[in-house]
């Protein structure tokens, strides 16, 4: 935790969305985005430890914990929520890579029945608004499976640029799978 950053706003807002810090209860909401859409096998590959929450106390616990994560500044995890119907979409997270840079991981998911409307763009943009301006950031990497075109070309349409490719350097249930790593520097970025 770097002490030297101030009280934080605990949410942002877009047009149609509301992203928030979690709090308790929220776990209802998580849990009900894992049981619909044929969410959890959808989600699996990539977000396996969100994918595998089973029930209600499960839940929660995970988004307490985001919420303690958050307090304590080791994490800035916040729920994505439609302002419309306020339903629970996904998560955007930031965690913090090296406060003396500073440099912010960037990572998301969304629901698979919201995909394709420009939601998962429009979360992640205000939260990159966030992180330049409020946390003050350098730099904000995205590190995702090769095998993930989705976030892959997310991250091209935010302007990240690909810095490395990590070919083959994870093995998963037999199948090999690489991570792509990507880089924004706030020069870069076009509010």
């Amino acid at each position: 935790m770097d002490p030297a950053y101030p009280k934080l706003s605990e949410s942002l807002e877009t047009g149609r969305l509301l992203v928030r810090k979690y709090k308790a209860g929220d776990g209802k909401a998580l849990l009900a985005l894992l049981e619909r859409n044929n969410n959890r096998q959808f989600l699996l590959p990539n977000v396996e430890e969100v994918a595998k929450i089973k029930d209600i106390d499960a839940a929660e616990v995970k988004v307490r914990q985001h919420a303690e994560e958050w307090e304590d500044r080791k994490r800035f995890v916040m729920g994505i929520w439609r302002k419309k119907d306020s339903l629970y979409i996904g998560e955007i997270w930031i965690e913090p890579n090296q406060w003396n840079v500073p440099s912010f991981e960037l990572g998301w998911f969304l629901d698979a029945g919201v995909l394709g409307k420009g939601l998962a763009t429009e979360a992640a943009n205000r939260s990159l608004t966030f992180l330049f301006n409020n946390l003050q950031a350098h730099k904000v990497i995205v590190i995702t499976r090769d095998t993930n075109l989705r976030s892959i070309k997310l991250a091209e349409r935010l302007g990240f640029k690909r810095e490395g490719h990590f070919r083959e350097a994870r093995i998963e249930n037999g199948s090999r799978y690489g991570l792509v790593f990507f880089g924004l520097l706030k020069s870069e970025f076009l509010c």
